[in-house]
């Protein structure tokens, strides 16, 4: 077998790979299908669980059936929270209605004084300890955190025009021992803006004590899990194409949409189901919105082995078709897939998008099982300049949600056909070239040297008190490696021996499987990491740390000997890829 730096070069790399049943099944994409089902699923309430959401499921494994995609159906027990009601009475006697949250605690009458923390950032959570937070900005697991660790004993958050649904716990998916002490033990309601400002002008007056009350359910119930295959003809890996059933009230664009882009999507790839080289599952979550991607964590958890094995890419889709959703500028995507992504977009759009790391968020379970992903939202709202807009772009680095989100007015009339449509043409290409490229379209180059910018930067930071020249020297050399491996793959004859192409993407996937939990775990691969902003080489961000340290002090040499044994993981890491990147260029 010849070296692949022998091959024949070809101008097209993997991930500019068109497949050539792209162009007919894009033509035959429905608006007419696509909206049925949004009107379908948008015309029921859907919390995890509920009798509207099991509906829901009813219908989509009708639909899948009728399409001849094998279906397993299970219910999963799982750790659910459903608010009920909130509301705060000020001395008074009045009244302000409010918003509870997921995972809040439940309180009949939270009698305490008000303190206005601004942001709420945890050294301003300091100054309510023992008194209510009046907190800027949306509820966030983050900011529910540092109110518990500050002893706030509740906090209210204040919403522009709009009461956003949220979730507040750090936990990813169902507790577990070791994380079951987070679960949050103090509640937590969100008011519009115009009660925030009466709250602030009766602050400036003096000291004001209010009562907080909320309800919320929760525990544990059963839950709905589906998954629909389409079998590969030629191999048994598999795309995983994945959305959440679940709802904040009707849901119709989060995410009835991104259940009626699966579904169509289904109905043309079944169509030509003896065409597909991979297989395709279609997983549809619940415990997305109450209980923190459980339902996408579960599956994690119980399918890890073949996830590891055998899955080439998790496909992600949320809230497509939005009314004014004309933007496509920004995508999520790992950095192995970023190529991809960008690419796809493009052709399918006409727009230049830049992928960008993704956030701790959308269901991305399956980073522990080195699985590389792509897309969460997609098409957003021209770039804005509001509340919501600059709350987003922190908590998930996109600013296109538009004022409905999350919110009671979610309804069928947010949507625009046209724009769901292109949506789902972009999901359709997408699955497509997954699904029957040759060769996998991957391209681990990127992904090292974000890891070998970090390490640099990490370095500079710690100076003397910290040697990273291991781990810098093996990412570089990896960076060298992996820019041949991606000018040799480049230029692999599509037609080669099926032996050849299986091993070329055994050794792709292979560096995902090392480079993706690297870069997007904090180091267990079996368990799932908090819900809260996770960077890259977690495990050695402490050398930040050591600069504030006294080198003679306990806290400084702890410190230390626990960033060596960080260091040996990152270099392991880095030496693993480098290996899997010399198999290729050997064959």
């Amino acid at each position: 077998m010849r070296h692949l730096r022998d091959e024949v070069i070809h101008v097209t790399a993997p991930w500019e790979y068109r497949d050539p049943l792209e162009s007919k099944l894009s033509a035959d994409v429905s608006a007419a299908h696509l909206m049925e089902h949004v009107r379908t699923i948008g015309a029921l309430e859907r919390e995890s669980g509920s009798p509207g959401e099991a509906q829901a499921f009813d219908y989509i494994e009708r639909t899948l059936k009728t399409y001849g995609v094998e279906v397993e159906r299970r219910e999963i027990d799982a750790f659910i929270s459903l608010p009920q009601e909130a509301r705060l009475a000020l001395p008074d006697g009045s009244v302000i209605q409010g918003l509870t949250h997921s995972f809040s605690t439940s309180v009949e009458a939270l009698d305490a004084e008000l303190v206005d923390v601004g942001d709420g950032r945890p050294e301003d959570m300091q100054r309510a300890a023992g008194k209510i937070a009046l907190v800027r900005g949306l509820a966030s697991p983050g900011r529910a955190w540092a109110a518990q660790q500050a002893g706030v004993l509740g906090h209210i958050h204040v919403l522009m025009d709009h009461l956003h649904n949220m979730i507040v716990t750090t936990i990813w998916g169902t507790p577990a021992p070791e994380t079951a002490w987070r679960i949050p033990a103090i509640p937590c309601l969100s008011i519009l803006g115009a009660d925030g400002e009466k709250l602030r002008a009766l602050l400036a007056r003096g000291p004001l004590r209010l009562r907080m009350t909320t309800r919320v359910r929760t525990g544990w119930m059963p839950i709905p899990h589906l998954v629909g295959e389409l079998i590969g003809r030629h191999e048994d890996r598999f795309l995983l194409f994945s959305g959440h059933v679940d709802s904040w009230h009707y849901g119709a664009m989060d995410n009835g949409t991104a259940n009626a882009t699966m579904l169509e999507v289904a109905r043309l790839l079944a169509g030509r189901r003896d065409a597909l080289r991979r297989g395709i599952r279609f997983a549809f979550w619940s415990g997305h919105s109450h209980g923190r991607y459980a339902g996408s964590a579960w599956y994690a958890d119980h399918a890890w082995r073949e996830l590891h094995q055998r899955c080439v890419l998790h496909l992600n889709v949320d809230s497509t078709g939005a009314r004014g959703a004309t933007d496509y500028s920004v995508l999520h995507a790992t950095e192995d897939a970023q190529r991809f992504a960008e690419t796809v977009v493009t052709d399918v759009t006409g727009q230049r998008s830049r992928g960008r790391r993704f956030s701790r968020a959308g269901d991305q379970s399956f980073w522990g099982a080195g699985v590389p992903s792509a897309f969460m939202s997609l098409s957003g709202l021209p770039k804005q300049d509001t509340d919501l807009s600059r709350a987003m772009e922190r908590l998930v680095g996109s600013a296109g949600f538009p004022w409905w989100w999350h919110t009671k007015d979610d309804t069928i009339d947010k949507i625009d056909a046209d724009v769901l449509v292109l949506d789902t043409k972009v999901y359709l290409a997408s699955a497509l070239r997954w699904v029957n490229a040759p060769i996998l379209p991957l391209d681990h180059s990127r992904a090292a040297r974000g890891l070998l910018a970090e390490l640099e930067t990490l370095q500079a930071t710690a100076g003397s008190r910290f040697d990273l020249a291991p781990a810098v020297d093996a990412a570089r050399s990896l960076c060298d490696r992996l820019d041949r491996v991606a000018a040799a793959v480049a230029g692999i004859d599509a037609a080669a021996p099926a032996a050849k192409l299986d091993t070329v993407n055994r050794g792709l996937m292979r560096l995902s499987r090392v480079l993706v939990p690297l870069s997007y775990t904090s180091g267990d691969r079996f368990t799932h990491d908090l819900a809260v902003p996770l960077p890259p080489l977690a495990g050695l961000q402490s050398v930040r740390e050591l600069t504030a340290l006294d080198p003679d002090t306990d806290s400084f040499k702890f410190a230390r000997a626990a960033l060596v044994r960080e260091r040996n993981r990152a270099v392991h890491a880095l030496d693993t890829a480098a290996s899997a990147a010399d198999d290729l260029l050997r064959h």
